[in-house]
């Protein structure tokens, strides 16, 4: 097995040597003296990536396990931190928790062996900005990956900003401003069931309570096919800001498209000045930003916000028909244009909330979606 790591390591040596030279100059002013942190119980892997990243005038520390890598950042703060998830002592997905508790503002990239989504998805919910998987066969996935990270490091949404948005950049929506996102891209095209899962993955929590609120959530489907993606969020107002998406509609970028929407989801959740016409402005930047993608094709879905002031819902349909039901009454959303056919300009729909609400979804094949929302 050592042996096995040795080669596998040496071999990955051998391919960064030849790319070190060709990607220092875009990114070394970003490196140039920042204190990188590895935690990683493979000394082989470490002792390539100090190798890479000393090159590039950073200043390297190691440690061999979470526990270690914990003692070290109470003496000292990182600029950036890589963290192994198959670790003894204290795992990656403990460490990760912990740090990020501690040190919320420290960007950590997070390295998987064994390219599992549900580890992977667990500290990417955590906190964690970015993911690689072993072997790293070519330098520049880290590099640009690290250079990403210090330079969003710089900016003061760091704590809220989701892994996506640091992939797309969609403050930009420029691809060459975030290079590693092609890497992500060609990575969760070419394995179609790593993406799957880690959309199973980072689905949220299905039960939650908010004031004299209760939100839960039931969502039925196969495994085996591409999922309904639903996430929400409250905001300090009160409001409830929600989506579905299927990402089996969007065919072969069906995943790149649900992270996409994932990610103008959690910008726009982070601007607390949120106008009324929210929903709108949210589906003509996800239209915009899925413009940038090659061969991005029409996908279904819902956007929508509670607002209990008003004590309505507002709600525009991408492409997905729904049922609202509240105590007393009943309403039909019917589909409308999908999302990368002007769905900006679908009509946003106003139905009335109760104690006792539910949203049903049951036109998806092998999937079927209840929201219930009732207040105790």
């Amino acid at each position: 097995m050592l042996k096995e790591r040795a080669e596998g390591s040496r071999m990955s040596v051998e391919q960064c040597q030849k790319n070190v030279d060709v990607n220092k100059a875009p990114v070394e002013d970003l490196l140039l003296n920042k204190d990188i942190l590895i935690v990683d119980d493979d000394p082989i892997f470490r002792s390539m990536i100090k190798a890479v990243l000393e090159s590039y005038s950073c200043n390297v520390k190691e440690a061999s396990n979470g526990l270690e890598g914990l003692q070290m950042l109470q003496h000292s703060l990182p600029d950036v931190l890589l963290c192994d998830l198959s670790m003894p002592i204290l795992n990656g997905i403990e460490f990760v928790e912990e740090a990020v508790q501690e040190y919320p503002m420290l960007p950590i990239i997070v390295i998987s062996g064994t390219g599992d989504m549900q580890d992977v998805a667990k500290v990417l919910r955590l906190g964690a900005k970015d993911f690689l998987v072993k072997p790293i066969s070519d330098v520049s996935i880290l590099i640009k990956s690290l250079a990403s990270a210090l330079k969003l490091s710089e900016e003061s949404t760091l704590r809220m900003q989701d892994f996506s948005s640091q992939w797309f950049r969609t403050s930009e929506l420029d691809k060459s401003c975030n290079d590693e996102l092609h890497w992500h891209l060609d990575h969760l095209q070419n394995e179609p069931n790593i993406g799957r899962e880690l959309l199973f993955e980072l689905l949220p929590e299905s039960d939650a309570q908010h004031g004299k609120w209760k939100l839960g959530y039931r969502l039925l489907q196969s495994t085996d096919g591409m999922p309904l993606v639903f996430d929400y969020e409250w905001l300090l107002d009160g409001r409830l800001f929600f989506y579905l998406v299927d990402s089996e509609s969007g065919g072969d970028n069906g995943v790149i498209s649900c992270l996409l929407v994932r990610a103008f989801f959690n910008d726009f959740i982070r601007d607390q000045n949120i106008s009324l016409n929210a929903i709108s402005q949210m589906v003509m930047s996800i239209e915009k930003g899925m413009e940038t993608m090659d061969h991005s094709q029409p996908m279904s879905a819902i956007f929508g916000y509670i607002d209990f002031a008003e004590q309505a819902l507002f709600m525009l349909s991408a492409g997905l028909d729904a049922v609202w039901e509240n105590n007393t009454e009943r309403h039909v959303l019917r589909a409308d244009g999908q999302l990368t056919l002007n769905a900006a300009k679908n009509q946003v729909h106003r139905f009335p909330i109760s104690d006792h609400n539910s949203l049903l979804l049951n036109n998806l094949g092998c999937s079927s979606f209840k929201l219930e929302l009732n207040a105790f």
